[in-house]
């Protein structure tokens, strides 16, 4: 277990959205936040150390690796990237995390993944995070290519982790889709927060998703993992309708993985 009086955290990416949502959500309970990310990190509070740093400079991710405990990973970039960028920073910006963090002795790994590693999947079919993966495109076939580095780190070398396979994170869901996959701020400190604290999560994967209604998915291994998620885009549906998104009709989309699944492949170099 990760004690939270005690063990420094490394949280990657923390400039971001999600980063800017866990430092509000986790300084309250953890004394020792080490932050980093290519951008300047604004405002850090006494429990939080902050570096500028690139995820490619592997030096530097070694230096900050030390004295950490645990090691929450959300550096990435998204699918709209060029091919290049995408494979720097999420596949072999990925590996030198994971391996700078298994060199310093890191206990465990908090990975922020994507629904979209399963994006093919039918939207009929109720998935669950024992099911073989099936991404959607590249970036999803690269978060699997996280979750496998793991699962090789926990048979091979004991390390914990918990990847978070996160849906539509957002301030508010934003189309028909979120009301089955967003996160809210609060609940991704949430289950953030649990995938420290839990004693033992073993090689786990979850889904990342808040506590909603139209959820589409069968077991999200919430129970397991202790994530209680407080919030539910049903509550924002009137919103929704006053911006003229088709909340009432059949679903938008046929597979999990939203519009990921339908559009064209990226011309070959």
């Amino acid at each position: 277990m990760i004690d939270p009086t005690k063990d420094t955290v490394l949280i990657t990416g923390a400039a971001g959205a999600i980063g800017t949502a866990l430092r509000v959500g986790l300084r309250a309970g953890w004394s020792h936040l080490r932050l980093t990310d290519a951008r300047p990190i604004k405002d850090p509070t006494p429990n939080e150390q902050a570096i500028v740093a690139d995820v490619g400079d592997r030096a530097a991710i070694e230096k900050m690796m030390q004295g950490v405990s645990a090691v929450v990973h959300l550096t990435g970039v998204g699918a709209d990237y060029s091919l290049e960028d995408l494979f720097r920073v999420n596949v072999r910006g990925v590996f030198d995390v994971f391996e700078s963090a298994r060199l310093a002795g890191v206990q465990r790994i908090v990975y922020a993944s994507s629904n979209h590693a399963f994006g093919c999947y039918p939207i009929a079919e109720r998935v669950s995070p024992e099911l073989p993966p099936r991404p959607d495109s590249l970036y999803g076939a690269f978060k699997v290519y996280g979750e496998s580095i793991l699962r090789n780190y926990f048979d091979r070398h004991g390390i914990r982790s918990v990847s978070m396979r996160i849906g539509t994170y957002r301030t508010l869901p934003i189309d028909q889709r979120s009301l089955a996959t967003w996160l809210s701020p609060g609940d991704v400190a949430r289950m953030v927060d649990a995938s420290l604290r839990h004693p033992d999560p073993g090689c786990l994967i979850v889904n990342g998703y808040s506590a909603n209604t139209r959820i589409k998915i069968a077991d999200t291994n919430w129970d397991f993992l202790g994530y209680k998620p407080k919030d539910n885009a049903e509550d924002h549906i009137e919103m929704l309708r006053s911006k003229g998104v088709d909340v009432d009709g059949p679903w938008e989309w046929p597979e999990h993985g939203g519009s990921h699944a339908r559009v064209p492949e990226r011309r070959p170099r």
